[in-house]
């Protein structure tokens, strides 16, 4: 290989990443509980920044605590993020969705092509309410949460979706716009 043909490694972030230790104590605790991954990284930079995504996002993706099963909202996680073209999200939640589905094959497929990916008729409805979301939120319209409700969701699980789905959209702006880098670990498999 040629010193013109040699690989760049990207940096972290379009932002300078502090060192670990010129970092607050929580802030190291917050990194460390989130596997020091470059999301976590890139946003140690403003650590009052840090303190509010990781406190509304360990919210909404706890086990427990939620409307929605964890694999409704890791759904909508993958679909937003892929609509969106985050590769950072999409990767990190196409992965933790294999996990809950305990197929990753199959989370692979929804996270490349909903259209071709076996949905059932309930992850059809979260796939199209989330991509409205995202793309055209004043076309949400009455019919689509009558949709939802004939599949079982109720009212508060329907704001949970919405509130999943816009959530993704603000997420996935911050780390394309910060051009955060997807870690390694995520390209092993």
């Amino acid at each position: 290989m040629s010193h013109t043909d040699e690989l760049i490694a990207p940096s972290l972030s379009r932002l300078d990443v502090p060192p670990e230790a010129a970092l607050d104590d929580d802030i190291r605790r917050l990194m460390k509980s989130h596997h020091n991954e470059n999301w976590i990284r890139s946003l140690a930079l403003n650590p009052d920044t840090a303190r509010r995504f990781t406190a509304y996002f360990g919210s909404l993706f706890a086990a427990s605590g939620a409307r929605l099963p964890l694999r409704d909202r890791e759904l909508i996680a993958v679909v937003v993020s892929a609509e969106n073209g985050c590769g950072l999200c999409e990767i990190h939640h196409t992965q933790a969705l294999g996990e809950l589905l305990e197929d990753h094959a199959r989370a692979r497929r929804i996270a490349l092509d909903t259209h071709s990916a076996p949905l059932s008729e309930r992850e059809h409805a979260l796939v199209e309410i989330a991509r409205k979301v995202t793309h055209t939120p004043r076309d949400v319209v009455p019919g689509d949460f009558d949709r939802l409700r004939r599949l079982g969701f109720t009212d508060q699980d329907i704001l949970e979706v919405v509130e999943t789905a816009s959530w993704f959209n603000h997420t996935n702006r911050i780390f394309i716009s910060l051009g955060v880098v997807p870690d390694e670990k995520f390209f092993a498999r």
